[in-house]
């Protein structure tokens, strides 16, 4: 699949990667309809988010068509059309149960799609915490 990919400071590049997998049963697979450039992707790309991680496909604002879910995802199914949260977030840890889900502790919580795990400029999305 075709992914708009952080190569380093100041440089992105549309390249070919793998269609993401479920790695959690919290997960959901996500064909992507339609996305946006937020300025923070522009932030990633002018080297101001020190987190970003390079050959990450940015992106966290997008639409899209469940393609498939993992076993305890309840509140989405196969064929559904969604948009997809800007942070992901356990809904476990103490920022989550307060109210602060940026502040997810967990790796795949907070802004992490676009960032830190492989987020929607691409065909495909894997999203953790689909509920």
């Amino acid at each position: 699949m075709l992914a708009y990919t952080y190569i380093s400071s100041g440089k992105f590049e549309l390249i070919d990667k793998p269609k993401p997998e479920l790695q959690s049963p919290r997960d959901a697979i996500v064909r992507i309809t339609l996305g946006s450039i937020c300025t923070s992707d522009l932030h990633i790309k002018h080297g101001s988010v020190p987190r970003a991680v390079p050959g990450i496909t940015v992106g966290h604002e997008m639409v899209g068509v469940v393609e498939e879910v993992g076993s305890e995802v309840r509140s989405v199914k196969a064929g559904d059309r969604v948009t997809v949260n800007v942070e992901t977030f356990c809904g476990e840890c103490f920022f989550c149960q307060n109210g602060f889900v940026n502040n997810c502790t967990d790796p795949n919580g907070g802004w992490a799609l676009g960032c830190r795990i492989d987020g929607g400029q691409a065909e495909y999305v894997r999203v953790p915490y689909a509920d």
